[in-house]
């Protein structure tokens, strides 16, 4: 029961990032958007360390290292394949990939079992993930190859962040996901540093401190949902924590409606509707 709820609410918490993150980035610089979540999102970490403990090991490192890595090629991926779109197949998709990979992970290569009722519970999680994804509107149709490979390339590469922070050992704290935030940052400013030297830099011209609030925001509600996911990890399975962690676009939702007044489309709460019927399925243990 305690697994199911951190699951559920890192992927409500991971949704309100995207959501800030959004914000931000219709004022900033993506790339620079990333950059200043993820500084702002390791401050968080380390000033909150000292309670949940930040216990250095090599393993415990290497594990949030890759983590990292994966991030940086999470993140260029998404933008790239929400910028070709179509954003109503794309997104989902994406979001679908992130859960089914560490599932056949959890499934394949650490012998996670479910009865017939679990088995069927997750299903239906991974088909709501789909219709919560879903971004009704006009631009909706089939996408191109490079779009595709970029929306399987991200999916898969969130996956692999939650597989990576997964392998870290149980007491080894904070320190997977600080690691993460670490090294994802140093790649970001590495490739904006590259921009400006090229002359590409990450020009934001109509940048406003509400947009750089929003960046920081979007940094410590992730962190805030690492944090979540990590703790779901060390009382559960992969494959369930994954899986329920997938919804995050519950999270953008809610707030695009509390805040924007963004009308929710009847897909979309299907999938809410049916997401909560079989997280309740998962929680009865049958």
């Amino acid at each position: 029961m305690l697994t199911i709820f951190l699951g559920f609410s890192a992927s409500v918490v991971y949704g309100f990032a995207d959501f800030f993150g959004g914000l931000a980035t219709r004022k900033i610089n993506a790339m620079m958007v990333t950059l200043v979540s993820g500084l702002s999102g390791l401050a968080f970490l380390l000033l909150i360390s000292p309670w949940l403990g930040l216990k250095l090991e090599s393993e415990s490192i290497f594990w949030g290292i890759m983590a990292g890595l994966f991030a940086a090629v999470a993140v260029t991926a998404l933008y790239a394949s929400l910028a070709i779109g179509p954003i109503a197949i794309l997104s989902p998709l994406g979001a679908i990939v992130s859960a089914l990979v560490p599932m056949g992970f959890g499934l394949f290569f650490k012998g996670e079992s479910f009865t017939t009722a679990g088995t069927l519970a997750l299903i239906g999680i991974v088909v709501a993930v789909g219709l919560v994804g879903f971004v009704p509107g006009s631009d909706v149709r089939l996408p191109s190859l490079k779009g595709l490979a970029f929306g399987l390339i991200a999916g898969t590469s969130i996956g692999g962040i939650l597989i990576c922070i997964a392998q870290a050992p149980a007491d080894s704290g904070l320190t997977p996901i600080v690691f993460l935030r670490g090294s994802s940052a140093v790649v970001m400013a590495i490739i904006i540093g590259i921009g400006f030297l090229i002359g590409r830099g990450a020009k934001s011209p109509e940048a406003t401190s509400r947009g750089w609030q929003a960046a920081i925001w979007a940094g410590v509600l992730d962190a805030t949902a690492n944090t979540l996911f990590l703790t779901a990890m060390r009382f559960g399975e992969l494959t369930i924590v994954a899986v329920l962690t997938a919804l995050y676009p519950l999270g953008t939702i809610i707030l695009a409606r509390l805040i924007l007044k963004e009308k929710v489309a009847k897909v979309q709460l299907a999938g809410v509707l049916l997401a909560l019927s079989c997280s309740a399925l998962l929680a009865s243990g049958i």
